[in-house]
């Protein structure tokens, strides 16, 4: 049987065809005390990555053992007991049930569990020991550092996780507390251009953005970074890793559109997921076409395929969060009367898919049709747009802390 491992990348899908039970790649684990990197084999099907359960837990240490030979296995680690099931979509951690992306299986004599346990799990439950560094990729294991759990299985039971900190009445106390705007294009790369002002996608996005941004800097309750604020080339890959290396909890890319057929008009706001729509696909490659302008060298460091899994993994968990985030900015689009309301979207773009945050990308017009291209020449209109899109981001930021503050 062969496994056929999927990933939508941009304009393009990509299947490597692997047999089964062969490793796509290396997870590496990092001993902080003695710096011994650890290299476990990662294995992947079409659902996802995986880990031989039995590889981790001898490589993490303390106990594993069969309480079902061949179906259940529980793993007592650093006072926490993790109970796996053949064929369950989700295991048990001190008795409360956990979703995973994908069941647990046995394969080839190995008990396999999704790469979702190290990347999510271990590090939210065992938090004072695991920490998963999405930059480069590796779980670290903090056990016998200084002030930290000392060695495996000698920590006591930790408590339940404290409430986390909510929306307070001035805004303090935000979890989302940075919010990364991200101007579409720039320098060598212009975007789209309008046919009669002549005006350049990449300034005009600029300018929305710097508005969006004093908006938003203006409410007192979030930072505020761009990923430029001048007229400069910056690569796609580049603009999520800045958001992500800045610890921001929320990434928004503000673009405009344009369509062969110039009576199509009106704002769009996409979250990253396969497009469903030869609408949402034709959008995804005009803005991906971004990807033309960068080097060899800068681009086309191409991802392997533990990176595309984790990549991939990184997004599904925030999918429901950034579907989220775009419903509310076009919610208030919407209110904007001058534009058709185009919905709400999907579509692989090449800038969300680095940024390990909820994500929306924003198409405000369409720079193709004539009414929409003389409202984005109107400053007071982009002043609109701007509030819009702030407006539209802080109330999904209280919408989510409400969220937190229910347990939900």
């Amino acid at each position: 049987m062969l496994k056929i491992l999927r990933y939508i990348v941009p304009a393009l899908t990509v299947f490597w065809i692997l047999p089964d039970g062969l490793e796509a790649a290396g997870f590496t684990i990092l001993r902080q005390s003695s710096k011994e990197s650890l290299e476990l084999h990662l294995y992947a099907d079409e659902q996802s990555g995986y880990l031989d359960l039995r590889e981790l837990a001898e490589t993490l240490g303390d106990s594993l053992r069969w309480e079902r030979p061949g179906e259940k296995l529980v793993w007592n680690i650093a006072g926490h007991s993790l109970v796996f099931e053949e064929r369950l979509v989700f295991f048990l951690g001190d008795g409360h049930p956990y979703q995973l992306v994908a069941p647990c299986r046995l394969d080839g004599g190995k008990f396999l569990v999704p790469l979702q346990l190290a990347v999510e799990y271990l590090p939210g439950l065992v938090s004072g020991r695991f920490v998963y560094n999405r930059l480069d990729s590796r779980l670290i294991d903090k056990a016998g550092v200084r002030g930290e759990p000392a060695a495996a299985g000698q920590e006591k039971k930790a408590a339940p996780p404290a409430a986390p900190k909510t929306t307070t009445a001035d805004g303090k106390n935000f979890r989302i507390s940075k919010v990364v705007i991200d101007p579409g294009h720039g320098g060598k790369d212009p975007g789209t251009t309008g046919r009669k002002y002549k005006l350049d996608e990449k300034n005009i996005v600029l300018e929305i953005s710097k508005k969006v941004a004093g908006n938003l800097k203006a409410s007192k309750k979030v930072e505020v970074l761009l990923t430029r604020d001048r007229d400069v080339f910056i690569p796609l890959r580049d603009r999520g890793k800045l958001a992500n290396e800045s610890g921001a909890g929320l990434f928004v890319s503000i673009h405009v559109n344009a369509a062969k057929n110039r009576r199509v008009g009106g704002s769009t706001t996409y979250f990253l997921d396969a497009a469903k729509t030869d609408q949402a696909r034709a959008t995804a490659m005009l803005e991906n076409a971004a990807l033309d302008y960068e080097t060899e060298e800068q681009d086309k460091g191409r991802l392997d395929e533990v990176n595309l899994i984790l990549q991939d993994m990184a997004q599904n968990e925030y999918l429901r969060e950034s579907k989220d985030l775009s419903a509310f900015i076009q919610s208030e689009l919407c209110g904007l009367k001058e534009l058709d309301d185009r919905g709400l979207d999907q579509a692989g773009f090449a800038v969300l898919k680095g940024a390990f945050m909820p994500a929306a990308l924003i198409e405000t017009a369409y720079i193709s049709n004539e009414s929409d291209e003389k409202l984005l020449n109107s400053a007071k209109f982009k002043d609109k747009l701007a509030e819009a899109i702030a407006s539209g981001i802080l109330k999904y930021i209280e919408h989510y802390h409400k969220k937190l503050a229910s347990g939900n």
